[in-house]
Parts: structure tokens; sequence; C-alpha cells
């Protein structure tokens, strides 16, 4: 990308979880299209971005309520230092708390799932804080128009400040590549690498496999990733007798996953809430054909039958449907494979949907300029 803002660039500053592979490759965009980047964050996102300087607000404090103030008060002072032309906060209900209270310049801050579709239903304290943000905030981004839906109804915010902006793909990265793929295995190879959380339901993701494995014994599953109910998900597989046909892969580098999506048949998630899942739009961008439950902004991406098999969250039947009927028809797989990438093509190209974003970051600073004495 050329630094054609290298004379006039925007001093930007995120605030938001550095060890985010979205909010890195948010950073590093701003970063080489020749904008000033400074990002805030708790936790070090262990690599070196080119133009973006990290601060990292460490605290004594193993609880994220105790924590917020000392770090609130930081927060503050950097802004003074910085003297941003921009605010970004990057999931409201921790990072986005911070731009409570005035700033010095426009602010902006983008909701991407559990921040407006769970965490305000547990806290009338989490629900009051997101509400001031909301209501404070210059621009807000969801990324699902399901989550746009819900920040307008549930919290009252005008739809003139609400827009959509979903996490983009990389489709030259996230592309079919011939030869990964086993072609003369006799085994059906499905993955999921969503993690091991609450929100996942890998229960009923296992569940629904052993189901399907019975009738059908080319099944294979592989689950990729981290948190805190992995012992409880190897304990059901091996409950279930399965540890052999079930293999669990711990996360890897952001630039391993490619691969991961072509080395698979089938794509799964059974997710009882969701946004816009990324993971699921990499995979459709790599030609998988992908199961998902009806849930959050799945469907906004998956039409059932034409770009992927649509399911009832919590339904172990439902998942096992669903894996038998790609399982025994390779022709459907090829199908909605294929159709699933030019979706992604068509409408979740990452340099589109980022250069939509530098253009409101530029629309609204302007505007800002204008009406400020």
């Amino acid at each position: 990308m050329t630094n054609e803002y290298q004379e006039n660039p925007i001093i930007l500053l995120l605030i938001a979880d550095s060890r985010s592979i979205h909010t890195q490759r948010w950073a590093e965009y701003f970063a080489q299209r020749g904008h000033v980047v400074h990002l805030i964050t708790y936790d070090p996102m262990n690599r070196t971005i080119p133009g973006v300087t990290e601060y990292v607000l460490t605290s004594r404090w193993n609880n994220l309520y105790l924590a917020f103030i000392p770090r609130h008060l930081a927060i503050k002072k950097l802004v003074r230092q910085i003297n941003p032309d921009l605010i970004h906060a990057h999931f409201i209900a921790k990072y986005g708390f911070h731009l409570s209270g005035p700033m010095r310049c426009p602010t902006i801050v983008s909701a991407w799932g559990d921040d407006i579709l769970i965490l305000p239903k547990k806290s009338r304290l989490i629900a009051y804080y997101t509400k001031k943000v909301l209501d404070g905030a210059d621009l807000i981004y969801a990324i699902s128009k399901n989550i746009k839906d819900h920040i307008m109804s549930d919290f009252a915010i005008p739809e003139t400040k609400v827009r959509y902006l979903p996490f983009g793909i990389d489709t030259d990265l996230f592309s079919p590549l011939p030869g990964l793929r086993r072609e003369d295995s006799p085994s059906i190879e499905i993955f999921s690498n969503r993690g091991f959380f609450p929100v996942y339901d890998n229960e009923t993701l296992i569940l629904g496999f052993a189901l399907a494995y019975q009738k059908n014994p080319a099944l294979r599953l592989t689950l990729k990733g981290d948190g805190p109910l992995e012992r409880v998900s190897r304990e059901l597989v091996s409950s279930l007798g399965l540890p052999d046909v079930i293999t669990f892969r711990q996360k890897t580098a952001y630039a391993d996953v490619p691969n991961d999506y072509r080395r698979a048949d089938i794509f799964i998630t059974t997710s009882v809430s969701d946004g816009t899942p990324v993971s699921i739009l990499e995979a459709m961008a790599s030609g998988l054909p992908c199961i998902a439950t009806t849930v959050g902004g799945i469907p906004e991406w998956i039409e059932n039958n034409k770009t992927g098999l649509l399911i009832p969250p919590r339904s172990p039947e439902a998942v096992a449907s669903a894996i038998l009927s790609l399982a025994a028809d390779p022709a459907l797989r090829s199908h909605l494979g294929s159709a699933a990438r030019e979706m992604i093509v068509k409408n979740g190209q990452w340099n589109s949907l980022m250069a939509q974003a530098e253009k409101d970051y530029l629309a609204l600073l302007e505007t800002y300029r204008q009406d400020t004495p």
C-alpha cells in the first residue's frame, strides 16, 4: 500500500485487545496507509507492527473491575500525551468503557457480539455503561446487521450513528488450493476452530458428530483452539469412545490458518450466539461447505442449501443430519463451497471494507473540525 497520508496523516488511537488478530490487522492497515497509529491494550501482542506504537497497561489486580479505574486514569493521561485526531475502541464491554466521559476528539466504538448480545443482559452495571458509551460515541460500527438492530432497539440509538461493517477477509490468503485435501483418502475431514467456550457449545457438536459417526465411520473431526471447557470436551470424547477419530489441536499462528481450511472437507460451528464469525467467513472464502447455527449474524452470510447448511442451536440430531448429508454428497459439498466463496468475494473483501472505514474516519474528522470553533 502507498503511504499517501505521510504529509498529513491521521493520528489514530486504538483501544483494543492487541492479542486479537482483528486488532492487529486493523492497526496494520492504517499504519501501512501512512497514518500514525497508537494502540492501548491490557496485554501485549508479542509482535511488532511497523508504524504502530503499543502501550500495555498491566495491572496487579487479577480482576477487570478492580483494574479498570487505574487503567482508565492511565488512558486519560495517554490521551493527553498522544493528542489523537480520532479514538477508536473495539469491543464495548471492556475497552469501549474507557470512552465514557468527554474526549478531546471524535470517538468510534466497534461492537463485536457478546458486548451487545450477551453481557449487558447479565449486569445492570454493564448495561448502563454500554448505553453511556453508545450515546457518547460519534460513530458505532456493528460487525453484523443483527448487532446493529440490537444496538438500535435495545439501547435506543438512532440509525444515523450505527453502521454495519463486518470483519473482512483477504480472499487471496483464504482461497481454495488444490492438492492439500487428500482426494484419495476415504475419510471425510470436519473442522472447527471456534475454541472451547460455553458460547460455542462444543458438547452439541461432539454429540452430533458421535451420532453421525455411528452411521458413517469414515468421518473425522478436528477441534482446534483453547478455552476453559477444553478438558470437559476431551472427557466427553473419551466417554463416547471416540479419541481415535476426534483430534484436538492447539491454537497456532495466524499464518497457519489458511491451510487448516484447505485440509478439511467441511467446516462446522454450533454456537448459541454470534456476531459475524470470522472463522466462517474464512472457511467460506476457502471454498469450504459450512454447517452453522441460525444465530446472530450467521444467516446474513449463509443461505440454507445455497451457500451452506443452517441448523438450529443445541440440536445434536440436526448436527448429525447435516454432517451425513454433506458427507454423502461430494457434488453438494463442491456446489456449496463454490457459492460460499462467491458470497465472500462479493460482500466480504477486507480491503474494500477497510477503505470504507478510512473514508468514515476522514469524513468524521472533517465534520468535527468544521463544528469545532
